[in-house]
């Protein structure tokens, strides 16, 4: 009776499959580093130059809104293998993904509206 079992299919890797895996995988961990890096550095140096809020908060909540979308581009296409499947499957994952983002934008519009409605009336 034997207990050894032959590797099927692709969990059997040659040296070479290994390395590139292994390079691609050390090589998005830099560039996720790096991204997050720049994002708490960029939000030190808001705070410390604008410790009200002020002026420019757009801009950077659309530069880290933008980081983010980079941050998710290396994830999804490294860590969850989406950059080898086929188109029909990449759409199907990505399609919730920006209807989150949309709904995200959609209510954040909504709850300023709100805000700015509630405002004028001034009854709360």
């Amino acid at each position: 009776m034997s207990f050894e079992v032959k590797p099927e299919g692709h969990l059997h890797w040659t040296d070479d499959e290994y390395k590139e895996s292994r390079s691609s995988v050390l090589k998005t961990i830099i560039i996720l580093s790096v991204v997050t890096v720049i994002e708490v550095g960029v939000a030190m140096i808001y705070d410390k130059m604008n410790p009200d809020g002020g002026n420019g908060k757009i801009f950077i909540n659309l530069f880290m809104a933008i980081m983010s979308v980079v941050k998710v581009y290396y994830i999804m296409g490294i860590f969850m293998h989406l950059k080898h499947e086929t188109k029909g499957f990449l759409i199907t994952v990505f399609f919730p993904f920006l209807f989150l983002i949309w709904a995200i934008i959609a209510f954040s519009l909504e709850g300023s509206s709100w805000q700015h409605m509630r405002s004028l009336l001034n009854i709360f």
